[in-house]
């Protein structure tokens, strides 16, 4: 009888070592598979950085474009408003022109009819 229970301790301790074995290859697998997932991790993790530091770039690159764009808007506004002014003072230089040529028209048609 105590031959059979020490073949069965035997057998016990034998299968107890087996299941820490597996369970110690499981656990380095597991281990294993947990840093390749901290280095992905760590990887997206500069990714993102890269992408946040682009983003910024971006946002300044924009605000930089926008500045330039209201800059251009002004200076088109500047550039129309004397354009207008000149056109206007053009419109008036015409029509002061066309006023002295009709008064000068009369002159000249009232001295042909005064000379006759």
């Amino acid at each position: 009888m105590s031959e059979d229970l020490l073949h069965q301790l035997i057998h016990m301790v034998g299968e107890n070592n087996r299941l820490v074995k597996e369970m110690k290859e499981e656990l380095k697998e597991f281990k294993t598979e947990m840093y390749d997932f901290r280095k992905e991790m760590y990887a997206f993790r500069e990714e993102m950085y890269a992408f946040r530091e682009e983003m910024y770039d971006f946002r300044k690159e924009m605000y930089t474009f926008r500045d330039e764009m209201y800059e251009f808007r002004d200076d088109t506004y500047r550039r129309l408003d004397s354009i207008d002014r000149h056109d206007k003072l053009i419109e008036a230089d015409l029509d002061l022109l066309h006023r002295k040529a009709n008064d000068n028209e009369r002159e000249i048609n009232r001295l042909k009819h005064a000379g006759q």
